[in-house]
């Protein structure tokens, strides 16, 4: 009977792979039997919502877990819980696996808490405090499940960088010794684990590795961290295929690739405010481009967050005061309510290059909602950096372009993805262009196209799919336990289907 392991990292990069895998011979042997399939992210490539895809097979307009934040939502809610899973209980792959008798055991490191009854065991661990749970619970009187418990969950601050690398190896340790008990000791037909440690090295010591890096430094004391995190992993992987027999194939997943977070800022709601989207709290759509008391007090503290590298401390006091971050990101003196039209959380306060624009239907006429929507794309479309004449965006689209679904409301009314080199802010009023400091605070970012997918040992099977998306993993795993994932409505398709 054939068997299937699953390993995911949290942000392997397929580009970072290819730089480093001389020093990566377990990756580099996968990649040779994986025959280069070209793999892809979903939008956003953030890591829960890429996971749930990644988990169930579908877009997220249909699985649901999708983190743009509303302005005008209490955003301060999101802070100090979890993601919420609901949606995707009972359709995960081992979900689908375990109702057809297949054993299974899995650790997933995110949207898997609190975990739920399978046909086997599930671990799953709280993304923002120390608690792992297990189903069903009597497996932690064999095991010692806390091993499994999410430590790093803040961003290194200047005086911990160093202890902050020691703490994602410990936990990485950990959580590999207490998979690799449960890989060999337990009776499975699907084993499925994911590490999240590279995801926040990488977020965190990006400018120190990268030479392209505008804030890159020679000879920096951490410009091998992330090179020593991939030899790591690659030799966790190394331990797990040590560990399985000839009848079980092996799968390794990424949900997103990482680069260097954009340092040139777009003011999309300024640009917003000049199309008369955006009104300004004394009731004024046309304004002088000057900053506000409270936009400068805000620009102060985050330039003293980046100056004394902060971040660990910045991310405690939020967690602590929640409404901070409602504060932050309020980017007074916009009035939010009777304004038609403002950028998203999600690329704003983060300088993402991609992202999206809501449009308060309150304030729009009757029948003219899809005006509105095309007017933003265009306009969007024909930005320009000033310097170079080029265009800034990718793309801009209304969001049911994008994908379908139940959940399709949950993305906002317009999706757009700018140049690499160029992120989203919602400064307003303010210059149209401008420079972004969350880069030094946090100089790595997702990108959605250098997503991993590695796989070994497919048991003469032929790989007909050359290029695969995080919808196609769940179906491919079904195939190779031997089960028709064609009875389920998948969105992707297994890379061995014709």
């Amino acid at each position: 009977m054939s068997k299937v392991l699953v390993i995911g990292i949290d942000a392997l990069d397929s580009l970072t792979l290819s730089q480093l895998e001389n020093d990566l011979p377990t990756f580099s042997k996968l990649r040779e039997e994986s025959r280069d399939i070209q793999f892809d992210g979903v939008f956003p490539p953030d890591s829960p919502t890429s996971w749930g895809s990644i988990y169930t097979g579908l877009n997220p307009a249909r699985h649901g877990i999708l983190l743009f934040v509303d302005i005008l939502s209490r955003t301060s809610e999101m802070v100090n819980k979890d993601v919420d899973n609901t949606t995707i209980r009972g359709k995960t792959f081992w979900d689908l696996a375990s109702g057809i008798g297949k054993r299974v055991c899995v650790l997933p490191h995110l949207v898997g808490y609190p975990p739920w009854p399978v046909n086997g065991v599930m671990v799953g661990r709280s993304g923002i405090a120390k608690k792992v749970r297990v189903c069903p619970p009597s497996v932690s009187d064999d095991y010692n499940i806390s091993e499994f418990r999410w430590d790093i969950a803040h961003f290194p601050g200047k005086r911990d960088k160093d202890s902050y690398i020691y703490l994602a190896k410990q936990q990485l340790e950990r959580e590999t010794k207490l998979a690799m008990r449960l890989l060999n000791e337990l009776e499975w037909d699907l084993f499925f684990v994911s590490f999240g440690e590279l995801d926040i090295i990488q977020y965190s010591y990006w400018n120190s590795y990268d030479e392209n890096d505008p804030a890159y430094r020679t000879n920096n004391r951490y410009k091998n961290v992330i090179p020593e995190f991939y030899q790591l992993y690659d030799e966790i992987i190394a331990r797990f295929l040590a560990a399985t027999d000839t009848d079980t194939s092996t799968i390794v997943v990424s949900d997103h690739g990482i680069g260097s977070r954009p340092v040139n800022l777009v003011n999309l709601n300024e640009f917003l405010r000049e199309m008369g989207m955006i009104t300004i709290q004394n009731g004024k759509k046309n304004v002088t481009r000057t900053v506000s008391p409270s936009a400068q007090l805000k620009l102060s503290i985050m330039k003293a967050v980046d100056k004394y590298e902060l971040g660990n401390f910045a991310e405690k006091a939020l967690r602590v005061f929640p409404k901070g971050k409602d504060w932050i990101v309020s980017s007074n003196p916009v009035d939010w309510k009777n304004s038609i039209a403002y950028l998203t959380d999600q690329s704003g306060i983060k300088n993402y290059p991609y992202g999206g624009i809501r449009v308060n239907t309150e304030n729009v006429n009757e029948g003219d909602y899809e005006q509105v929507r095309d007017s933003i794309i265009k306009a969007i479309l024909k930005i320009t950096d000033p310097e170079t004449g080029e265009r800034v965006a990718k793309w801009a689209i209304k969001r049911e372009e994008l994908y379908e679904g139940a959940y399709v409301e949950r993305y906002p009314d317009i999706l757009f993805e700018l140049e690499d080199t160029y992120c989203a802010g919602m400064m307003t009023p303010a210059s149209r262009f401008g420079k972004s400091i969350m880069h030094n605070i946090s100089p790595g970012y997702h990108k959605q196209h250098h997503a991993v997918f590695l796989i070994s040992n497919v048991q003469e099977r032929n790989i007909s799919k050359k290029e695969a998306t995080l919808m196609d993993v769940a179906p491919t795993i079904l195939d190779l336990l031997g089960i028709d994932w064609r009875r389920y409505d998948f969105d992707g398709r297994s890379i061995f289907g014709k």
